[in-house]
């Protein structure tokens, strides 16, 4: 556990225009759409050696989980803060999610954590509060709902297309698409509670490459979910980095950081229906389908790929304080 009583009091700007609002957040009514994708293992695994493990290995070294990535596209209601009477503001967002195995020097045992290497939302409290305070990658974006007229879920964003020193900036651009066919009738109510929807994502999650590759692995794996079902804390994992202003190539802060997000509550949720097809545009400055190795067809800079799976959840939960895991000298 980190020695907070050492470190400088933050000089609060509350009244002052201050949008990184203190922790913990309290988020009610969200409703997540959530779609599993195929990912290559081998190209995931690319992707977290030269982002997570560039820096904190090998103290702290993180290693792919079977060959699946979550897309989720999700509404929130209500966000508070818990620390300071600010107000209340809802959100939306658009982000993958990869399963990690966490290893720890000197520890047997991996153990389950989760690390979202893109996220988009159409707030800017929310952007700054997730970069600053625990080190989420977000970015700016608009994003569109099933629920909206088009029936489609978007999320639209800034892009490069390519990287140049002519190259414009493509502002508001298609950059994800999910797209469903034989989704318009009567969404199912699977669940109710936690314990259901651990078991209905479990479920659908078993394929001929799942996630129960080896004992040790398969072990920590059945612990970690049974310790979820029972604590109701998804832990998050991040690179939390500031450029040095002197040179830009250095970090003047660096630390993998663990933002513990609580489920108060899951109401209601069940697997949607019909097939959903996502379409992620090809562009330099989000190289999406290469890092995360998704396949699937292609036209021009566009590549769709289906999901194997999709469902929704509509819950509540709190962003807790977080942990430093792993913090570089200097």
């Amino acid at each position: 556990m980190t020695d907070t009583s050492k470190m400088p009091d933050y000089v609060d700007r509350l009244g002052h225009g201050e949008i990184c609002f203190p922790q913990p957040l309290r988020l009610e009514g969200t409703t997540s759409y959530a779609f599993a994708l195929d990912a290559d293992s081998r190209s995931v695994q690319a992707f977290v050696d030269s982002q997570l493990n560039a820096a904190c290995a090998p103290e702290l070294r993180y290693e792919t989980v079977g060959d699946t990535v979550l897309l989720t596209f999700l509404e929130v209601a209500a966000a508070t803060s818990l620390s300071q009477t600010i107000g209340v503001q809802g959100d939306r967002e658009a982000m993958f999610w990869v399963p990690l195995w966490e290893y720890r020097e000197g520890q047997i045992f991996p153990r389950l954590t989760f690390w979202v290497p893109y996220l988009f939302i159409n707030v800017d409290t929310g952007l700054v509060v997730g970069r600053e305070i625990w080190g989420y990658r977000k970015t700016l974006g608009d994003i569109q709902l099933v629920t909206d007229p088009g029936d489609r879920f978007v999320a639209r964003t800034t892009i490069f297309p390519t990287f140049a020193d002519t190259t414009r900036a493509v502002e508001n651009a298609e950059l994800i698409t999910l797209t469903g066919t034989d989704v318009h009738g009567p969404w199912r109510d699977d669940f109710q509670d936690i314990g259901g929807m651990l078991s209905v994502i479990m479920d659908q999650m078993r394929h001929p490459q799942g996630l129960l590759e080896t004992m040790v692995e398969g072990a920590a794996f059945v612990w970690d979910i049974g310790k979820l079902a029972f604590d109701f804390i998804v832990p998050v994992v991040n690179l939390k980095q500031f450029r040095a202003a002197e040179d830009w190539t250095k970090a003047c802060y660096q630390a993998i950081t663990e933002s513990p997000a609580h489920l108060d509550a899951v109401h209601r949720g069940g697997l949607m229906p019909g097939q959903w097809a996502c379409t992620i545009r090809d562009c330099e400055s989000h190289q999406i389908a290469r890092d995360l190795g998704l396949s699937g067809t292609r036209d021009g800079d566009l590549l769709t790929t289906q999901a194997r799976f999709a469902f929704w959840v509509n819950f509540d939960f709190t962003t807790r304080n977080g942990k430093t895991l792993w913090q570089a000298p200097g």
